[in-house]
């Protein structure tokens, strides 16, 4: 089995991504209008979700213009297309690291929004709320934690030759004859 990439594939996914980015910058627009306009009864509620909407915008942004990942099949990896590595020739591997962190973002912003909803709903039966001090301190360890995950992600990095080295051995791997030759001593 040999890893043969189609020619059309970057620029057909580069042309799905601008769509995609046009399409939700739209979107994002409309949700951000009606959280900060329409939802003026949510009180403090709403700043939690214009944050996760934020997060949102940015991780679509990145994704559609910034990176544009290519992905690259059977192999578990990609390379990139966009603007940091056409106009700034930012590694796939940083570019990676970044999404690692924006993403990471996002799902501390789901989090903040059912940690503050269950806050909401706690002070009705005064029951199993959480106190300040553990409440801004869990939000302030996911941030944190976002930032170790990318540090690991980036010290992970391999060179290139290990790179084609890995991509050789999974090739390798893909027949049924060869893939416990791998792992033998």
């Amino acid at each position: 089995m040999e890893l043969h990439l189609s020619p059309q594939l970057p620029s057909f996914a580069t042309l799905l991504f601008t769509i995609a980015g046009i399409v939700n910058s739209l979107t994002n627009s409309i949700v951000i209008y009606l959280i900060l306009w329409k939802s003026l009864s949510m009180k403090s509620f709403r700043y939690y979700l214009l944050y996760f909407q934020l997060t949102t915008v940015v991780v679509d942004f990145y994704l559609n213009f910034l990176m544009k990942p290519i992905p690259i099949y059977p192999v578990i990896g990609c390379y990139t297309t966009g603007i940091l590595y056409n106009v700034f020739g930012v590694s796939s591997h940083i570019q990676m690291m970044i999404l690692i962190v924006l993403i990471g973002f996002q799902d501390v912003a789901i989090y903040i929004i059912f940690l503050r909803k269950h806050q909401t709903i706690a002070t009705i039966g005064q029951r199993r709320k959480i106190r300040k001090l553990y409440y801004w301190g869990s939000i302030g360890f996911d941030h944190l934690y976002v930032f170790v995950a990318a540090l690991f992600f980036h010290l992970g990095k391999i060179s290139k030759e290990q790179q084609a080295e890995y991509i050789r051995i999974v090739k390798f791997t893909r027949s049924p004859t060869n893939a416990l030759r791998l792992f033998k001593p």
